[in-house]
This record gives structure tokens, C-alpha cells and sequence, in this order.
């Protein structure tokens, strides 16, 4: 590869085969790791004070129309008259109409209504039997047949028979709710029924679900496993599975929909069912679409097999790398878990965000409502920059931690003896480069809060006749969208840059910027067949994955199940997020490799006082490509001079056989390669 220019100065000072930059390093970008301890301060200070003022049980157990928060005894509030109630056995919050529930009264009740109650006798004969009083408080049981019903009380309008939700009174029936108060009354019904029908098919799945799970699992393991083990073999036989996972899939799919339609079409028309129908057009329209997808993998296979070979070399230095480092295949476990715990953090502060302010009673009604003050509404916004700079933040110390574990396997002499590469790289992240990611987050940032706002808009002008607006709201949305993808990729190759040289961000990401560009062909080629074929990894395991989900139904037949296809396209959503995640730390570290290959190339020459970091056998592979380079070209060469004068030829090869003791001119093939040419042309 042609990388010498593009990691540094051409006059950099010889270092006697030790890489100088990696064991030298200072603290970079300390000024945005700074403003980032100044921003969690500030978060942490929001925390607190949500904490300390706000409510959360308000939150939990829901509030009255009179200030009074369930379950709890309450303080009065000056003006309002049926504030200050104890309602310590009075845990749930049942609406007088819940057709409206924004500005229907709400009380607290000791238990929600077991049955539809029609009329306030009704409503009498259930707080009589069970003592939970659905009128308002001051009514007594005695005044409920002649009380008043509404919105606003003081007896409910219609009661329906609820459950407990989150400590509120929910109809148990909504569908009779969606008939009632939704114009379009036949389709409201078919989607219900139809969303219903769905999320029974998943429940009565949900065993096969997990057991899709486990083996999606155990696929990404065993796929992991194959490539940490056979790289070399792996790379061809993901081709293999996938081109046959791929037919096999759209083979069974095939089959499937011509099971379904015979059985559809054999029985009696009055039986057959508009969901029975669509299940058949749903299975139709999944084997088409694996058809075209089968034929399009067919031909990118056949297309890009010749562009396998140094890939396929790189992904068995990868594998020898994840072979001396294991403990980096378990690294995306650890980011989801911190991501999880930080994700349950930042929920939990938003509660208490919400729950922070001081009854109001409103002019209109006169109800009570807890708003918070002005500056707190704001902190939403504040915690939410925090959220997403932070979330880029851990992802990005994720990608560095597999880059720096892997520069340093990399360009160590005794690879062998080679210890706690993990906890070196924590180590190096922790000690000096923490700005720096920070930094990269930071650039991520400022690309999502314009498509935040971009998304808002659009979804406030959804209803807007203004077509054009719609159009340049798209447009803007997508070029912020690749724009994104594109720095993203140019910050993983920063970080890389940062593990092994130790420099700033803006000077990593300008040299990874100048490599990519200067090797843009070949690192094109080699991150497009290395990105297949990983995409082929998770096509197998979600392949795979589908496939046992169909034979596991098959099995079972059980009748009460209408939609197969949602139980197993849930698993195999499953299947690519386990496969994604696991096979996410290969992508990493060929991404490095391919950098430390050329930086290796750039600060050693091959000799005795610089000798190459690289491994025995890509160096094989580098010399054995570039001898056949050589070859080719010489051959170029001689077939180009016999058609311009095939007596300069003999004239040019003569000395050369006319000297028997070798002290003649020798052919250029058969001359000692120069390793760096080598490794350079390859």
C-alpha cells in the first residue's frame, strides 16, 4: 500500500525499530475535557436539585384534581377546598370520563371498577360492596342516585370496567372505546383488532421468541468463534452459508406461502377470514423480496471474489489478535451495560424533573396542576444535550479501548509474552486521551441537535399543504444524516490514529483523513469486502436464526397462532442486534490493522536496524503479492519492447547468456525485493 506520505513528516528521526510516538505520550485536548467536567457538573447539580424539590410520588402514584397525591397523607393548599384529604388507602386515580382525560376531574379511589357501571344506583351498589367511592368526595353514597354526572363531576359520566395501570383506572376494553370516539369506526376496529391479534400471536410465542434468542446467541458466539479461529476458511464460508441460508430461507419461505394459500383456498368461503388472507399476502410479499435479495447477493458475490485475498489476510491478523486478547470479544457487553446503567440514570432524572413545582389551580377549571417553574423546563433540554454528548462519549472510549488493544498487539516485537492489553488501553484512555474522545463526541453533538430540530419541525408541519417546505426539510435532513455517517467514520479512524501515535483529535483526524484519501481505492475495496462480508456474518446468524424459528412453529402447530411471520421477524431483529454487537469488534480491528499496516510501513524500512511490526505471515502474503506484481509487469514490459524491436531484445538479453560465472547483468525478477516496495505495492 502506498501509505508512506500519509501518517506524518517523510524526515521523521529513525527510532531503531521502536515506534516513539506510542511510548511518549502527553495529555490531549484538556480544554474540551475540561468544558466537559463543567457540563456533568452542571447535570449533576440538575439531579440534585430534582431530587431535593421534586416529588417523584407524585409521579408514581398520580394526583387528584384537588392536589392530593394518592396513597399519601397530604398538606391543604390555601384556596382550594377539598385539598389536605389523607389518602393513604385511596391508591388509584379513576377519571370521571376517561373520553377525555386531559380535562375530566380526577379523584383518588381505594380500587378501580370491576364491571361497566351505567348509572349512578350502579355506582352506589359498587361503593357500597367494596368502598371505594367513584363520586366526589363530599358527595355521600346516600346523594349518588340524584348527584349530578359530567366532566366535571360530581359522579362519573360512564364508568367502564378498568384495570390498574401504573396506578391509574384504565378501561379494560378499549376497543369499545375506539368504537365510540374515533370517526372512522370499521377501519379504528380492523387496526385494534388486527394490533390485538398481533401482540396475541407474540404472546403465544413468546417461548419460541426466547428460544430464537438463545440460538440467535449461540450463532454469534459460534460465528465469532469460527472467525477467531479459521479466519482464512471462515471468510469463504460465510459466503457459502450466506448464498445458502439466503436460498434455503427463500426456498422455505416459498413453501410456506403455498402451504398457506392451498390450505386458505380449500376452505369454505364463508370461513375464510380477512386475516388468514392478509397472513397469505404477507408471506407472498416476504419470498418475493428474499428472491430479489438472493439474486442481488448472488451477483455482489460473484463480482467482488476477486478482492477477497488481502481481506481475508487481515481477518486472520484480526483473529490472531482477538486470539491473544479474548477477554475484547466480551467489550460491546461492557458499553451496553454502562450505556444501560447511564440510559436508567438519565430517565430517573427526568421523573424528578417532572416532578418538581408548586400546585397552581387553573383559572379555567380550577383544578390543581404541579408545573414546574420556568428555569426548570429548561433543564430538560440541558440534561438532553448531556444525555446524547455523553451516550457519543462512552461509544466512542468503546472504539478506542478495541483500537488501542489491538496498535499494541500490533506493534509489539514478543507478542507471545504480551500482558493486560485491556487494561493498558483503560489505562492509556483514562490517562491522556479522555479529551480527545470527548472532543469527537462533541463534533457528533453538533451534527444531531440540527436533525433533532430538523425531525421536530417536520413533525409540526406533517398536517402543512406546503409541499415545498416538506421537500427542503427532507433535503436537509438527509445531507445532516450523511454528514453524520461521514464523520463518524472519520472519527473511528481518529481514534485509531490516537492509539497509536497519542496526538490531538484535529491533527489524528486530519492524518486519517489524508490516509483515507490518499488510499482511497484500496481502503475503499478493503472496507467494502470487509463490511460484506461482516454483513454476510449477520445475514447467516439472522438466516439461520429465521430459519429455526419456522421449524420450531412448524413443530408446535399450534392453531391459535395467525401471524407467523411477527414472532420470527422479532427474533430475527434480535438475531442481527446479538450478531451486530459481537461481530462489531472484527470490524474494529481490521479498521486498525489496515492503519497500523501503513504506519508500520511508513516508520520501518525492513532492514535489520528497522524491522517491520507486522506478522511472519502477512509479511509472506505482502512479498508473495508483489513478486506477482513484478512479474506481470515484467512480462508487460518484454511483450511491449519484442512488438517495438525485437532486436534491441536479443541485443538487451545477450550479455546476460553469454555469461556463465553469473558476473553479468542480472534480470530484474530475479533481483532481491526492496520489503518496504513490497509492503507499500501491496
Amino acid at each position: 500500500m502506498a501509505c508512506g506520505p500519509c501518517m506524518g513528516a517523510a524526515g521523521d528521526e529513525p527510532d531503531g525499530g521502536k515506534l516513539q510516538p506510542i511510548a511518549k505520550r502527553s495529555c490531549t485536548d484538556i480544554l474540551c475535557c475540561f468544558l466537559f467536567i463543567v457540563f456533568w457538573v452542571g447535570m449533576l447539580l440538575i439531579a440534585a436539585y430534582s431530587i431535593l424539590f421534586g416529588n417523584v410520588f407524585r409521579i408514581i402514584y398520580g394526583y387528584d384534581s384537588f392536589g392530593n397525591i394518592c396513597s399519601m397523607e397530604n398538606e391543604p393548599i390555601e384556596g382550594v377546598e377539598l385539598s389536605g384529604m389523607d389518602m393513604t388507602n385511596k391508591s388509584r386515580v379513576f377519571f370521571m370520563d376517561i373520553r377525555d382525560p386531559v380535562r375530566s376531574m380526577e379523584i383518588c379511589v381505594s380500587q378501580c371498577p370491576d364491571k361497566m357501571l351505567n348509572t349512578n344506583g350502579e355506582v352506589e351498589d359498587f361503593a357500597t360492596d367494596t368502598g371505594s367511592r367513584l363520586c366526589r368526595y363530599d358527595i355521600d353514597t346516600s346523594e349518588y342516585p340524584t348527584a349530578d354526572q359530567g366532566l366535571d363531576g360530581p359522579c362519573p359520566e360512564v364508568v367502564y370496567e378498568s384495570k390498574n395501570i401504573i396506578n391509574r383506572c384504565v378501561p379494560v376494553q378499549l376497543e369499545e372505546f375506539v368504537r365510540e370516539f374515533i370517526d372512522n369506526v370499521i377501519e379504528a376496529l380492523n387496526s385494534a383488532e388486527l394490533i390485538s391479534k398481533a401482540l396475541a400471536d407474540v404472546y403465544m410465542a413468546r417461548w419460541a421468541i426466547l428460544a430464537m434468542c438463545v440460538i440467535a446467541l449461540v450463532l454469534a458466539f459460534l460465528m465469532v468463534f469460527l472467525i477467531h479461529i479459521v479466519a482464512q476458511i471462515v471468510v469463504w464460508l460465510i459466503y457459502i452459508i450466506s448464498v445458502v441460508g439466503s436460498i434455503a430461507g427463500t426456498v422455505a419461505l416459498w413453501i410456506t406461502w403455498k402451504m398457506k394459500k392451498d390450505m386458505f383456498e380449500q376452505l369454505p368461503e364463508l370461513e375464510q377470514l380477512d386475516a388468514a388472507s392478509r397472513n397469505v399476502q404477507a408471506f407472498l410479499i416476504y419470498s418475493i423480496c428474499a428472491t430479489v435479495f438472493t439474486v442481488i447477493l448472488c451477483l455482489v458475490i460473484l463480482v467482488m471474489r476477486k478482492r477477497i485475498a488481502f481481506t481475508v489476510e487481515l481477518y486472520h491478523q484480526a483473529g490472531k489478535a482477538l486470539s491473544a486478547m479474548p477477554l475484547l470479544l466480551i467489550q460491546p457487553v461492557w458499553t451496553f451495560l454502562i450505556l444501560a446503567v447511564f440510559f436508567i440514570y438519565v430517565a430517573a432524572v427526568f421523573v424528578f424533573i417532572s416532578a418538581t413545582g408548586h400546585p397552581t389551580v387553573m383559572n379555567d377549571t380550577g383544578y390543581v396542576t404541579y408545573d414546574p417553574p420556568s428555569p426548570v423546563r429548561h433543564f430538560w433540554w440541558y440534561h438532553a444535550v448531556g444525555f446524547i454528548w455523553t451516550a457519543e462519549f462512552i461509544l466512542a472510549c468503546h472504539q478506542f479501548v478495541i483500537a488501542a488493544s489491538v496498535a499494541d498487539w500490533y506493534f509489539t516485537r514478543e507478542k507471545k509474552k504480551y500482558s493486560s492489553p485491556i487494561l493498558k488501553a483503560i489505562g492509556r484512555l483514562t490517562s491522556y486521551h479522555l479529551g480527545s474522545m470527548v472532543f469527537g463526541a462533541f463534533i457528533i453533538l453538533l451534527v444531531k441537535i440540527p436533525r433533532a430540530i430538523l425531525l421536530y419541525i417536520q413533525y409540526k408541519l406533517k398536517d402543512s399543504a406546503n409541499e415545498v417546505a416538506k421537500c427542503v426539510l427532507k433535503c436537509l435532513s438527509c445531507c445532516l444524516y450523511c454528514l453524520e455517517k461521514f464523520l463518524k467514520y472519520i472519527n473511528e479512524n481518529a481514534y485509531i490514529i490516537i492509539a497509536i501515535e497519542g496526538g490531538g483529535f484535529c491533527n489524528s483526524a486530519r492524518k486519517a483523513l489524508i490516509i483515507l484519501l490518499s488510499n482511497s481505492l484500496r481502503v475503499a475495496a478493503i472496507n467494502c469486502v470487509g463490511d460484506f462480508v461482516l454483513f454476510l456474518g449477520k445475514l447467516t446468524v439472522v438466516a439461520l436464526t429465521a430459519v429455526s424459528g419456522l421449524l420450531i412453529m412448524g413443530f408446535q402447530d399450534d392453531p391459535r397462532l395467525i401471524f407467523y411471520a411477527i414472532p420470527v421477524g422479532i427474533g430475527s431483529i434480535f438475531a442481527y442486534i446479538f450478531a451486530s454487537c459481537f461481530l462489531s469488534v472484527y470490524e474494529m480491528a481490521v479498521d486498525t490493522l489496515l492503519l497500523c499496516f501503513c504506519e508500520d510501513t511508513r516508520i520501518n524500512d525492513g532492514s535489520a536496524e528497522k524491522p517491520y511490526f507486522m506478522d511472519k505471515s502477512l509479511m509472506e502474503f505482502v512479498s508473495k503479492s508483489s513478486k506477482k506484481m513484478n512479474k506481470k509487469k515484467k512480462k508487460s514490459d518484454k511483450e511491449d519492447e519484442t512488438d517495438a524491436d525485437p532486436a534491441a531484445v536479443r541485443l538487451h538479453e545477450s550479455p546476460e547468456k553469454s555469461s556463465p560465472t553469473g558476473d553479468g547483468p542480472r534480470d530484474e525478477v530475479d533481483a532481491p525485493l526492496d520489503p518496504a516496495k513490497e509492503a507499500k505495492e501491496a
